[in-house]
């Protein structure tokens, strides 16, 4: 007998609102190679020796990392991908600067980039690298990555005992510059505390990668270094009194708080709890507990970690507060500030909530936030078994972290736009090492977990991937085969040693609709509940029993909250892009100085499916009939579109508004083909030919890229010489951009004559779209008299420097513009 039982989802998801490299000999191989049942009694050996049950009890917990193997799919090639990385990178060129900051020789010499030596985030990769691998040893048996994790331990213990008081970093400077903390000396920016560069962020990584090892690894002697490490920062915090603690906590600081209660789990210890508490910002942490929305000009990936901690806590403590704080924040990035991909932010920074239109296009989406918000999601989801996350989970998963990936050679992406007429910003993965290397390390190796979770005597099937998955409570394996995410079906074979009953719960996600069906054993399942529910199998399950599952995607609008007109385009959960060609360069540079791409508006007041049709033979291919303007487009899977040019998101206009829009694009182009007319001359800063031509000189001055548009911004100044037309009255056009970082005041001169003065505000992230705009300066026609030409020169006041300058147009003023 089958008990179907609809759990309905209170909300909807729809988001408006290799070539191995050896180990070094130095290591000490295993003798005998570790079997799946080795490898779990190792962690189910770690799993016990955690000291403190939570408080509050999980309702559905996800079956283990190592209970659960990938056998296909696309998960699976990104999880091989990722383990092949993972094996070339070498552990002694990651802990060169730990061994040098020790007083050690290195072994190797130390990786570059945001890892490499100075004022970087240096040490970093080191913790990620061995969360990676404690994560991938976990995810795939492999004794390859528990030798990995072992050799980080030992080498990160030397370090320790080197130093002698429990220190463990590479920063430059980096312990010198945080003991100055405990003497009162706080200076304290969002990225910058005492000319350190974020460095609890930094440190957060190393405790982050120390747990794992233990957690998944087994390895105790990572404990005791972590728990050594904590108490260098238990004392180095005690001489700090709130207001100083709270200084400090205006410089990221990552996921202190969440290390630390995770500390206190696992050793039992409640000084590591109370150490946790000295990294509440409360600044975020009250009025989100208070559920007010205060994330508008907030950095993204500052945020999500700590809310992470307090997550973690409430799970230990039970505290409401830090529940309140953490589901509210939850829900107000996912509903109110993500995009359909499940990225989120632009240039890391959230806008106002529900305000995205201006917030599409340029550097969006961050890895290391989609990262952490799965992080969270899995927990909140074992706290509070809601549909609502494991819908997400599906949606970043298979749209942004997927294709945060080259499937081809496995370079990690840092930000996975989502706008219209952008590229990805592939890692150069052995120079560069940003933070969103280090996490795509992680999210890679963490794919198999989710996908199934436990309660009790049911098991909950969140999402379809093809998997094995171990369920030792019942006794049971489960063997899932599905050519999801681009098919539509699935299957779960179960084999028992003796019939048992329990319950299976499978999801129908919110875009099943008509055609969804489930079989037991052939036989259809007749009553189903709705799209947005989990459906519940219970009976004596029999070795040999198969479920199967069809799930129909359909197409679908999902436009943006504040402006209807604009659209990403779905396919069940499936964010289709369009290919707008291929993409030059790689990498954030490349993706700033690329030329503007022509994207093609939509232009239909039809159903989708009247105008999006299938590509025969090609499933998951999609192109537009006849509603492309200037032409129709073809759209594929986002996460499959690599190396390309692409839009996520379209204009899509009735024909009354694509006529509207062609007259103000007319009314934009005459008024243009007037001052070009009316133009005398025309430099394009940062274009080198341009300004060899009109003498372009400066002091402390650079060449500037954004939105594919050459600029020139100085610290002091830069000028360029202009051709005048002395019978005409004249007035100077400049372009510049909104998104100044800092205020800029500066002067604009004329052969050394002030005619301007401008000031261009600091650019809060959020609180406006960037745009470029024109300012117009006239000339007093005494500066033009007698001659052929002028200098324009734009010259800082006091500590400013100038603005980005896109453009420099000297036009006569009695033309008719």
């Amino acid at each position: 007998m089958l008990r179907c039982v609809r759990r309905p989802y209170a909300h909807s998801i729809h988001l408006r609102r290799a070539e191995m490299r050896p180990m070094p000999r130095r290591v000490k191989r295993l003798g005998v190679p570790l079997t799946i049942f080795a490898a779990l009694a190792v962690l189910h050996a770690a799993s016990a020796a955690r000291r403190v049950s939570p408080a509050v009890p999980y309702k559905a917990r996800p079956l283990p990392l190592s209970a659960v193997r990938l056998t296909g799919g696309p998960l699976k090639h990104a999880q091989d991908l990722d383990a092949a990385y993972l094996l070339k990178l070498e552990p002694d060129r990651m802990m060169a600067y730990y061994r040098l900051r020790a007083g050690l020789q290195p072994k190797a010499p130390g990786y570059g980039g945001w890892d490499g030596a100075g004022r970087n985030l240096t040490g970093h990769i080191a913790g990620h690298y061995l969360s990676a691998v404690s994560l991938m040893y976990a995810a795939t048996g492999d004794p390859r990555f528990k030798e990995r994790a072992d050799y980080l331990v030992a080498e990160m213990k030397e370090v320790q005992d080197k130093h002698g008081d429990g220190y463990l970093g590479a920063l430059e400077n980096g312990k010198e510059r945080l003991l100055a903390l405990a003497r009162g000396e706080i200076r304290a920016s969002s990225f910058d505390l005492n000319g350190l560069w974020s460095p609890w962020y930094v440190l957060h990584k190393t405790f982050a990668g120390l747990r794992d090892a233990y957690r998944y690894t087994g390895n105790r002697t990572a404990l005791e270094v972590e728990t050594k490490f904590a108490a260098w920062v238990e004392n180095l915090l005690s001489k700090l009194n709130d207001e100083q603690i709270q200084r400090m906590l205006n410089t990221e600081f990552g996921g202190m708080n969440e290390v630390l209660v995770d500390l206190y789990a696992d050793t039992g210890d409640r000084r590591w709890l109370e150490l946790s508490h000295r990294f509440d910002h409360r600044a975020v942490f009250e009025p989100l507990a208070r559920h007010e929305d205060i994330l508008d000009g907030l950095h993204g990936n500052t945020q999500v970690p700590k809310l992470l901690g307090h997550l973690v806590r409430y799970v230990y403590t039970g505290d409401r507060k830090d529940w309140e704080a953490a589901s509210f924040f939850w829900d107000a990035v996912v509903f109110h500030h993500s995009f359909a991909t499940g990225g989120h932010g632009k240039d890391e920074y959230f806008g106002p909530p529900d305000k995205l239109s201006d917030r599409i296009d340029g550097r969006t989406a961050e890895t290391c936030n989609v990262y952490n918000m799965l992080k969270m999601t899995r927990e909140l989801f074992a706290l509070n078994p809601d549909i609502k996350y494991a819908e997400f989970q599906e949606r970043a998963l298979f749209n942004h972290i997927l294709g945060s990936i080259d499937p081809e050679d496995g370079s990690t992406c840092y930000m996975v736009p989502v706008g219209r007429g952008v590229r990805r910003e592939y890692q150069d993965m052995f120079r560069s090492f940003t933070c969103c290397v280090g996490t795509g390390m992680e999210n890679h190796a963490l794919h198999g977990y989710g996908i199934y979770y436990e309660s009790g005597d049911e098991l909950w099937v969140n999402l379809y991937v093809p998997s094995t998955a171990e369920w030792q409570a019942a006794g049971a394996k489960l063997t899932m085969e599905t050519d999801f995410p681009i098919g539509e079906s699935a299957t779960l074979k179960l084999e028992l040693k003796a019939p048992k009953r329990f319950t299976l719960a499978l999801r129908r996600p919110s875009w099943a609709g008509d055609g969804f069906s489930v079989r037991v054993n052939g036989q259809a399942v007749q009553k189903l509940s709705g799209p947005g529910s989990y459906i519940e199998l219970a009976r004596t399950w029999k070795n040999g029993d198969t479920v199967s599952v069809t799930l129909p995607k359909r197409l679908h609008l999902e436009p943006l909250p504040d402006d209807r007109r604009v659209t990403a385009i779905m396919w069940g959960p499936l964010v289709l892009a369009g290919d707008l060609g291929p993409a030059p360069g790689s990498g954030p540079v490349e993706a700033e100085a690329r030329q503007p791409v022509s994207v093609p508006v939509l232009v239909a007041d039809r159903p989708v499916t009247e105008w999006l049709k299938p590509v025969p033979g090609q499933p998951g291919h999609f192109r537009t009939d006849g509603v492309g303007r200037p032409r129709d487009v073809e759209l594929v899977p986002f996460y499959q579109l690599h190396r390309r040019i692409y839009s996520a998101y379209w204009d899509l206009l009735t024909p009354a508004e694509w006529e509207q829009r062609q007259a103000e694009m007319a009314a934009a182009r005459e008024r243009q083909r007037r001052i070009e007319a009316a133009t005398v001359a025309f430099v394009q800063p940062g274009d080198a030919q341009s300004e060899r031509n009109f003498n372009q000189q400066g002091e402390e001055t650079r060449p500037v890229r954004l939105m594919g548009r050459a600029g020139r911004s100085a610290r002091r100044w830069f000028s360029f010489d202009l051709p005048i037309d002395p019978a005409h009255p004249l007035k100077l056009i400049v372009t510049y951009h909104s998104e100044e970082r800092e205020a800029r005041t500066f002067e604009i001169l004329v052969d050394g004559v002030r005619i301007a003065e401008q000031k261009i505000e600091r650019y809060r992230p959020g609180s406006s779209s960037g745009r470029f705009f024109d300012a117009e300066y006239p000339i007093p026609a005494e500066l033009t008299q007698g001659k052929q030409k002028i200098t324009i020169r734009f010259q800082g006041l006091g500590e400013s420097g100038t603005a980005s300058v896109f453009g420099v147009r000297l036009v006569r003023a009695d033309a008719q513009l």
